[in-house]
């Protein structure tokens, strides 16, 4: 008896220690990832899949994938679906306020001083720093994408088609390039063949 409710102890307090390291560890991105959004990517990536090993790579990228067709930033909402898969309900939340409350506070500092020195020569080159640190924490997620897509002809024209109305037609909004990025994954699967005929019958000599 005494076995086990040690036994059920220690499931319980491992799974508290796991909540608490999910408020934790998306406390710690939302805190120190200058830039939100795409720039975090890459220390979610590091934390989430790498070095805790909650994701695969492909299950890591397919929640991305997820979080940027879904309303919200594209930070909570992955801070919601990796919580919820890793801790259930209450990981979801504690993941989401974890990786929002920084965001929050820094906003509310930012929103009453911020008029006060917005003209600071030190100020503004700090923010022209961190503009080259997020434009390369972008760069090298999208890089990784890049070698981890399988590519094809439809695949690459599409890339390359979005690129070019995003750079030159400013008036399209993204969300219709990821829809139909979308619709032209579904096109290429529902054109595939699928099956292979069948090999010959070999006859014996």
């Amino acid at each position: 008896m005494e076995r086990k409710k040690l036994i059920i102890y220690t499931a319980g307090h491992a799974s508290v220690r796991k909540q608490l390291l999910l408020f934790w560890i998306f406390f710690i991105i939302g805190a120190f990832t200058i830039g939100g959004g795409y720039a975090m990517i890459l220390m979610m990536k590091r934390y989430l899949a790498e070095q805790y090993h909650w994701l695969k790579d492909e299950e890591f990228y397919d929640m991305l994938a997820i979080s940027q067709v879904t309303p919200g930033p594209i930070a909570v909402n992955m801070a919601t679906f990796v919580g919820y898969t890793q801790g259930g309900v209450l990981g979801s939340v504690l993941a989401t306020l974890g990786v929002s409350i920084p965001a929050v506070a820094v906003i509310i500092v930012i929103a009453v001083f911020f008029p006060g020195f917005k003209d600071n020569v030190w100020v503004q080159r700090f923010f022209a720093g961190v503009i080259v640190g997020v434009v390369a924490q972008i760069a090298t997620i999208v890089l990784d994408m890049g070698k981890r897509q399988k590519w094809t002809i439809v695949s690459a024209v599409a890339c390359a088609a979005s690129l070019g109305i995003l750079f030159f037609v400013r008036q399209v909004s993204p969300i219709w390039l990821i829809l139909g990025g979308g619709l032209v994954g579904l096109a290429i699967e529902a054109f595939k063949p699928h099956g292979a005929t069948p090999a010959a019958t070999k006859r014996p000599s």
